[in-house]
């Protein structure tokens, strides 16, 4: 247990990250799913908290919701604990994606080239956000 708070006082962890990482250090599986049991039960590792934590930050980087899935799976979260705190993120999807396309390429007099728009709707998919939030960001309409 010892090392498990150790873990804890460093960073928060994922109930299947804290598993993992007690397990390549050699302990026994049922050791930490009984020690996980514990810790969760005590609110000291809690997956919707880590989610809604995780989902903060990724914002703040600008990273749209197929990111943050993607990086919230990666982190071993269920499935419904991101959808969860993607719900409560109360993030202006659109707007967000605008930020980021401000922040990676120079402003413009508002008028881009088919080239300059499929590189920055590539650099957007890629942070995660739809193509809808993308249309929407770069101000244009993908069926004309």
């Amino acid at each position: 247990m010892d090392i498990a708070v150790a873990l804890l006082a460093r960073r928060d962890y994922s109930r299947s990250e804290l598993c993992a990482r007690l397990t390549d250090k050699g302990f026994a599986k049922v050791d930490i799913e009984q020690l996980s049991d514990k810790l969760a039960a005590q609110g000291i590792i809690d997956d919707k908290r880590y989610a809604a934590a995780l989902v903060r930050s990724q914002i703040s980087k600008g990273h749209g919701p197929a990111r943050i899935r993607q990086t919230g799976l990666q982190k071993g979260l269920p499935k419904s604990c991101i959808e969860a705190a993607l719900d409560i993120a109360d993030c202006d999807w659109v707007d967000l994606a605008r930020q980021r396309i401000q922040k990676k390429y120079a402003m413009t007099d508002g008028t881009i080239d088919a080239k300059e728009r499929a590189k920055r709707i590539r650099h957007l998919l890629g942070q995660g956000f739809s193509y809808d939030q993308i249309a929407a960001a770069l101000d244009y309409d993908p069926y004309e």
